[in-house]
Formats: C-alpha cells, structure tokens, sequence
C-alpha cells in the first residue's frame, strides 16, 4: 500500500488573537519548539490525528501582515510561499473582525487553501454585535468556523473542516480584494514580463506584482536575480510613476486603502449592531485601568501583588525543596566514604544545582501569577500605562513588553521581542536596557540573599523595591543612551488593546509548565556543566595541609589556594570597595556563563567549605552565619546582578539582532559593568557612610 503523502497545514493570525490555545487544542502534547532556520524568530510544531491520517501542524509567527517590515512577517509569509502548506488556518478574533481581516487579504492572494478560525466568538455578543458566519463564508469562498477555543468549543469543527479540506471534500474560492482599474492593469503589463521566466514560479504572480507596486524589499531581492530584472524594475518604477500621478499619492497608500475598502464592504455585509447594544465591558474597564491618575499606582499594585502571591505561596514548597536537597547531601555523604567522589557529588553535584532547583517552587509561582495578568489582558495595559513615562525617558510604551517578556522569564526572549520595533536606535536602546530586568535567571539570586539576610515578612517588599529600582535604572539608562549615543526622535507608540478575559487553568498551568521547564532543563544542562567545572575549579590542585590546623580554617586555606581561589584573589581589588570579598567576584564572573550559577557556586563554595559533610546545612543559613555577609555588603551585591552584563546566551543574540555588530556588542558588556560598579559602590560606600554597618 503507498505511504500517504504527509498533510501539512499552517496557523496564521494576529497577536492576541487565540492562535496558541487553538495550536494546543489541535496538537496536545505532541509538540516542540525550535527555530526557523537562520532567524530567532521562534518556531512551534505539532502533528494531530485524524482518521488515522497525521497532519502536520505549524504555528507561525502572529503578525498583522505579510509585509516585509518585521523578521515575523517575512519567516510567515517565506513559510507559505516556499513550504506551500495544504491549507492556512487563518486564526481571526472574531470580536475584532475588521483589523483581523487585513491578514486575510494578504493570505488570500498566496494561491494556497485558507480556513477561517472565527475565534472568541462569545465576546462578539457583549459587544453588541451579530456576524452572519454563513454569509461571510459566501463573499469569502472560504470555510468559515466560529469557535471558542479556550472552552474547546467548535474545535472539533474546524479538525473537521481541516481534513475535508486537505482531502479534496470541499473546494475554496479564490475571492479577494478587487484594485481597480490603474492598478489592476499595471500589474498585468509586470504579471505577463515575469511570466517569461521560470525561475519565480514558487512565487504567486498577481502577489508578487501586488509587492513590487509596494516596493516591498524581498519581491524586489527576488527580481534582482533574474536576467531581465533591468526591464522587470524600469518597469515597476513606470508603473509606480503612472499611479502616483494617476491617484496622487503612494502605490502603496491606494493598495492598502483598497484593502480596507475590500474589509469595510465585508464587515457591513456580516456584522449587525444587536437592538441591546452596550458598552463593552472591556471599554468601561479601561476606563480606570488606563487613568492618567490611577493607572499607574493600579500597575504598581498588579507588580506588588504578584511578588506578594509568588513568595507567600512559595515559601513553605521551597523550605521543603531546601531539606530535601539538605537530606540528600547527608544521605550520600553517609553512603559514599570520604574523597573526591564524595566531593564531586555532594559539593559540586548537590551542593551547585540543588542551590538552584530550590528556588524551582518560587520560580513556578512567578510565572503562574505573571501568566494570568497576561492572558486576562491586563499586560498590554501596561504598556499603555507606562507609555507616558517612558517617552519622557527617550522611550515608548512597546519598548516595555521586551522588559516585561525579560521579567515573565528570561532576557533572551525579551531581546528578541524588540523585532516590534520599526526604528533600529529603539531597538538598540531597548535591547541595551532589557537585560536590567529582574529574569527568571535572576530571581533565585535575589531569593536566596534576601531570605538569608531580611525578615521573611519582608520578602515580597524587598522583591517588588527591586523590581521598581530596575524599571527606574532601565529608563534612567535609556534617557543617557538617547541623549548621548542614539540621538534622535521617539517613533509613535501605536497597540492593539485585546479585550479582558478571565484565563483558564489550563492555559495557565501549560504556560507556567512550558517556561518552567525550560528553567529545568537549563539547571539539568548549562548549570550542572557549569557547576561541575566551578567544583573541579576550587577542588585543584589538591594542596596538603598540616594536621594541626582545625578542619575549618584547613578547608578555607585549600579554597584559597585552588584555582579559583587564585583568580579570587586577583580579582578581590576590584570588588573589596563593593564590600565583598574574592568568593563574591568568583560568583559573579560564574554567573556571566548563566545568571543562576551565581547560586550554585555559593552552593559548592559553601559546601566545599563544610567541617562535616554529614551535618550540611541549606545556603542561606551558611550565608547567614558567614562574618564576611551582611545585609547592607547583600544589598551592594544584588544591585550589581541586577545590572551587570547579560549571560552568554543573551550576549550571543543580542550581537546577532543588533546586526552582528562587534561594537554594540563590546559596548553592552562594557557599560553594564561600569554601571553595575558604580551602583554597587554608592550603595555600599554610602551605606557605610550613613552607619549602617560594612
């Protein structure tokens, strides 16, 4: 029997719009994520089963277009042109059906099968309105299929609808935006040029003559190559030339209002006002959300509560991770006899990740809390809300989700999210300041000092006084980069508001999972490697002691004659002036490698240290009791985690999205340091002054 030739299909849509909860509706378990390849855009497939047949199932990138303006845009619509998908499952939310519908014009002219996925359908009603799906199906040719996916409804419609359509039960119409006459016309004079030459057939023609009146980058790249481009663009320039003076205004200006005009015709067909119309709910909200007055201390109460929730919630699941590691520690030491065994697995194994993976509890409460105030809505608020602030400071409110994205969980994805962006001195401003966020990678440092040295009562306070002093140095940091280094005006800050929904357990505990198991794997990868090289580091050379020294001072003396200990000691200088001492800059300079490290290296330099391995005792206790800590020296120190240069892995991005560039690169490692001594110092040396103790 032949193999079944492989269906593949793509979900398209933009942000906000339920694309993600239909992708895991459809998919479940049986998904993973990468890269597209040479881009960072990110990457989400699955397969699904129907009938026994497995259809594979793409996630592509959300985007308000296929214009050629953001890596999103071009990796989705490159997708559908070269890999032609079976079909595009275009997600659209179905309470915001106009802006929506500005893809499907796009998506439409790519000659490849599309099925609209009428998402969120139930708050189409509270806005007061009525769609006619059927008659919308009509003027679209397209298999329409209203659905709620959060509550799984109509999913079983559009798997159907899916498979009817990959297997050839039901037909699409090609139905699209009508350009007129000027237009309609130029295009076929370049449409029967290109049609000469074979090497464009992956290309929809009446798309790529639509792009090149556009004068978009990659259809006019795509021409270059051809023998006969000099005639192909001398044409495309008369073309643009007779409809500027035809239209007097830009190709691209009359092609995109015809596009409108094509969604506005669509929307009077389909869309009725219900004879009980209201104010959406979401209006009446944002009403005090959005204050000019209230806004703002609203937002600081969200980030407060948030802090409040993780480490209240958290404290009793991290005291037992803590005895469980504690336990395990003791448990081998009893097992295995003294040596470089028990060494290796107690202090470098144990002692180094499980630093870290005692936090693991307060990491998950974080991203749980951080979640809901995204699905619900409330996150793109705050953009909002910070907007005002932040164009004081040389900035605008969509630099913030990159900060926001850092927060929910690592400075890597907040880099990337600057591809929004549309100017590159933004961008570059953006990614420099984003690493100052409070990460995942981060939380446990702060975790760990400030419960060996504050009162637990304190624990959110001290986390939420943090988190304020890394918005206000981020955006002190920016207001110096674009008054000195990115000289220039700030672009106008223009983002959809999706409508308030209350977010399910399911989405929330999927997403919580997803970034918390990237947080594992990280710990059971990059930390163990790194944690293990930390151990070998203040394990060699094995120097010999006399037998009349005590067993303490004995195993400080060999920490100090390692090889870290070494490079401890020629580093000390530099950090003595912070208040710490040459364990403390061995942590920091572990830490560039990956910001958890900085733990799991006081993890092994703590247990290396320890009399008796059998009586080992958790970090922060160890932390508590050493003379060399105190709370002011761990104030000093996390304000210089809090700034100093990113990992290596965000370091590695940000040089590939600032354009490879050596320089900014050089300069991100350069400045953060220096800023992150100078803090550091003021802190300490003024805390000194002011009798708070050294």
């Amino acid at each position: 029997m032949p193999q079944e030739r492989q269906i593949t299909i793509a979900l398209a849509g933009n942000p906000n719009c339920g694309k993600t909860t239909i992708f895991n509706a459809l998919t479940g378990s049986r998904q993973h994520v990468g890269n597209y390849p040479g881009v960072t855009v990110e990457k989400k497939e699955g397969r699904m089963v129907r009938d026994g047949r497995v259809i594979h199932v793409v996630d592509l990138p959300g985007t308000y277009s296929l214009s050629a303006y953001s890596e999103d845009e071009v990796v989705a619509r490159d997708f559908i042109i070269h890999e032609k998908p079976d079909a595009v499952v275009h997600v659209v939310d179905a309470s915001n059906l106009e802006r929506n519908l500005y893809l499907y014009t796009q998506l439409a002219e790519l000659d490849v099968p599309v099925i609209l996925a009428m998402n969120m359908s139930d708050m189409v009603a509270v806005r007061g309105q009525r769609i006619d799906y059927e008659e919308l199906a009509r003027l679209l040719g397209k298999p329409v299929i209203p659905m709620t996916a959060s509550r799984q409804e109509g999913v079983a419609d559009l798997v159907a609808a899916i498979a009817d359509l990959c297997e050839g039960r039901i037909d699409t119409e090609k139905i699209g935006v009508d350009y007129g006459e000027e237009i309609t016309a130029e295009c076929l004079q370049l449409q029967k040029m290109l049609e000469e030459t074979r090497s464009l057939k992956d290309f929809p023609l009446n798309w790529l003559t639509i792009k090149l009146l556009e004068h978009d980058p990659t259809a006019l790249e795509a021409v270059e190559r051809l023998d006969n481009s000099r005639q192909i663009l001398e044409q495309v320039e008369k073309s643009r030339d007779h409809l500027q003076q035809h239209f007097d205004d830009d190709p691209e200006v009359m092609i995109a209002d015809r596009r409108y005009g094509f969604i506005s015709g669509v929307f009077k067909q389909v869309v009725t006002q219900t004879p009980q119309q209201r104010h959406d709910l979401s209006e009446k909200i944002d009403k005090v959300i959005l204050n000019r007055f209230f806004g703002l201390p609203i937002f600081a109460l969200v980030m407060y509560g948030i802090f409040k929730f993780t480490f209240t919630f958290s404290e009793p699941l991290v005291g037992w991770f803590e005895m469980l590691f504690e336990k395990l520690a003791n448990g081998v030491s009893a097992v295995i006899p003294d040596g470089l065994l028990q060494s290796f697995l107690v202090d470098g194994v144990i002692g180094g990740v499980g630093g870290v993976l005692g936090f693991f509890p307060l990491v998950l409460f974080m991203f749980f809390a951080i979640a809901f105030f995204e699905d619900s809505g409330y996150m793109a608020r705050a953009a909002f809300v910070m907007d005002r602030i932040m164009h004081k400071f040389g900035l605008h409110g969509k630099s913030f989700l990159p900060m926001m994205i850092s927060t929910n969980g690592c400075a890597v994805p907040g880099i990337m999210a600057t591809r929004t962006l549309d100017s590159r001195k933004d961008r570059l401003i953006t990614m420099m300041v984003t690493p100052f966020m409070i990460c995942g990678a981060k939380l446990p440092i702060f975790a760990l000092f400030i419960g060996a040295f504050f009162p637990a009562k304190d624990g959110a306070n001290l986390m939420f006084l943090m988190y304020g002093l890394s918005i206000v140095i981020a955006f002190s940091a920016a207001w110096v980069l674009k008054t000195w280094v990115f000289k220039g005006e700030t672009a106008h800050f223009v983002m959809e508001l999706p409508p308030y929904r209350i977010p399910t357990i399911q989405g929330l505990l999927l997403k919580m999972w997803e970034r918390g198991w990237l947080y594992l794997k990280k710990a059971g990868s990059v930390i163990l490697m790194i944690s293990i090289l930390i151990w070998v580091g203040f394990s060699f050379p094995r120097t010999t002691v006399s037998s009349d020294i005590p067993q303490e001072q004995a195993a400080a003396f060999r920490m100090e004659q390692s090889f870290a200990g070494r490079l401890g000691k020629i580093i000390e200088p530099a950090v003595r002036p912070l208040g710490m001492d040459w364990r403390g800059g061995v942590a920091l300079m572990a830490g560039v490698a990956a910001k958890e490290v900085v733990v799991s290296t006081f993890g092994t330099m703590y247990s290396l240290g320890e009399v008796d391995p059998e009586e080992a005792v958790p970090l922060k206790q160890a932390l508590l009791h050493d003379p060399a800590w105190s709370p002011l020296k761990a104030m000093a120190f996390l304000m210089f985690c809090l700034i100093y240069m990113p990992c290596f892995v965000a370091m590695a991005v940000f040089y590939r999205e600032s354009g490879s560039s050596r320089k900014w690169t050089v300069f991100l490692i350069f400045w953060t340091t220096v800023l992150a001594w100078s803090v550091s110092f003021l802190v300490y040396q003024g805390g000194v002054l002011l009798g708070f103790g050294g």
